[in-house]
This record gives structure tokens, sequence and C-alpha cells, in this order.
């Protein structure tokens, strides 16, 4: 055990730089991808390429900062420090405002932390890096499985959406949609109604992260209306729906 404690310190001064370079990088590599995959199964715009080019490119920028940093007599952490001002940008330009609420904070700040991973890793602490990346998907995977302990099994719910099918536009944007929140192919219907159609859905309503697909078809200039079914807090829900419904049609 006493011979791999020096591993998990700085590797700058264990190996030649640029054999420590091509180390971390390729940890900065792994570091980014295991982020980006947990971001990509839950369909986030910042994905695995995304979030694995942000923390080798935090890692490189450091790299680079050394590098002439040891040439030059410098300070090593110059460069470095800019990544934090640059990766602000790109963090806020995930975060929009969307029907009068806020979304993106989560891809914002997975963004953030993804480059302080790579900035850590570039400066020689690749068993740091790795062990900041785990404790990162617990805490995404640990507040996922919080929710469902507090709120309780996914409970399936039905409900209808007639809707104007615009030459078949409006159906594609339903699939769309659905597909995004996966909801299986087996668990919605669509049939014609006069010049209308109509979709059923069944999907669970009592987590937040599921029911959002019910927001977001609600969000839909083209439906006209959504039945209560069995949806628990329907009231909600539909209130909803008929405000966003409406409001879209009014600024037609």
């Amino acid at each position: 055990m006493t011979h791999l404690l020096p591993y998990l310190g700085d590797l700058h001064k264990l190996f030649d730089l640029h054999w420590s370079g091509t180390i971390l990088v390729f940890s900065s590599v792994l570091c980014g991808l295991m982020i980006g995959q947990e971001r990509e199964s839950k369909q986030k715009p910042a994905g695995l390429r995304t979030v694995a080019l942000i923390c080798v490119g935090s890692t490189i920028f450091t790299l680079a900062s050394i590098l002439i940093a040891a040439d030059a007599g410098s300070d090593p952490g110059r460069i470095a420090a800019q990544v934090v001002t640059g990766i602000s940008f790109l963090g806020a330009g995930a975060i929009i405002r969307e029907r009068g609420t806020i979304v993106g904070l989560t891809t914002g700040a997975t963004i953030w932390v993804t480059s302080a991973i790579g900035v850590l890793i570039g400066s020689g602490y690749a068993a740091g890096g790795i062990a900041l990346t785990l404790v990162v998907l617990a805490m995404s995977r640990g507040a996922q499985i919080l929710e469902q302990w507090t709120s309780g099994p996914c409970r399936l719910t039905s409900f209808n959406v007639r809707y104007d099918p615009k030459g078949g536009r409006t159906q594609l944007r339903l699939v769309r949609i659905l597909d995004e929140y996966r909801i299986p192919d087996a668990n919605w219907t669509i049939s014609a109604e006069a010049e209308h159609e109509v979709v059923r859905i069944r999907c669970c309503t009592v987590h937040r992260s599921h029911r959002a697909v019910v927001f977001e078809i609600a969000g839909m200039p083209e439906v006209i209306d959504i039945s209560p079914g069995v949806l628990s807090c329907s009231r909600q829900i539909l209130s909803f729906a008929e405000n966003e419904s409406g409001g879209e049609r009014g600024r037609e």
C-alpha cells in the first residue's frame, strides 16, 4: 500500500513532464467520459462528447500553463486560472429561461465541476480527479434514488391529448418528445377523431423528472385539450395545460 501512495499525489514529481502529461490526459478522458455518459443517459444537452471535451480541454490548458511557466519562469497557474472564467461563459450558455422557469442549472453546474476536475488532473493529481469524478456520479445517482425513495415507486397513469394534426407535423413533434423522455412505444397510441387526432399516453406523474413530459406536451400550440384521465395531481397539470395552450394560440 505504501508503494501506491506516491501515485496518489502529484505525478509531475514522479515522471518526466511528457510522460506525466500523457497519463494525465488519458485520466482526463476517462473522467470526462464517465460524467458525460451519465448526462447522456438522461438526454441532457451537455452529453458524452461535450463533457469529455471540457474535461480534456481544461487539462490541456493546465498542462500548457505548466510547460510555458517552466520555460519562461512565470506563474504556472496563469493560463489555468483563465479556464475558470472561460468555462463560466460556457456554463451560462447552458442555462435558459423557458416557460417561466429556469432550466439547465444542473447542466451548467456539471460543466463547471467537470472543468474543475480537468484542472486538478492537469495539475498532476490524476487519482484525486478520478476520486472526485466518482463523488460527482454518486451525488447525481444518489439524488435520483433519494427522489424515488421520498416520492415512492413510479405509478403509471393515463391521459388523452387532442391536437390539430397539421398534416402530420404535430405527430412527429409528439413522437420526438416521447422519445426524448423515453416513453416506451407500448405506452402510447394515436387514433383519429374527426378532423383531430388523439394520443393516449401512460406515464409516471409521481416524480418531477417523469411528469415533465406532460408539461412539454402541454406547451405545444397544436394541443387543443388534455383529458383528466386518472392523473394524480391532475388539477395542477390540466390547469397548466389550459393556460399554456391558450397562451400559445393567443400569440399566433
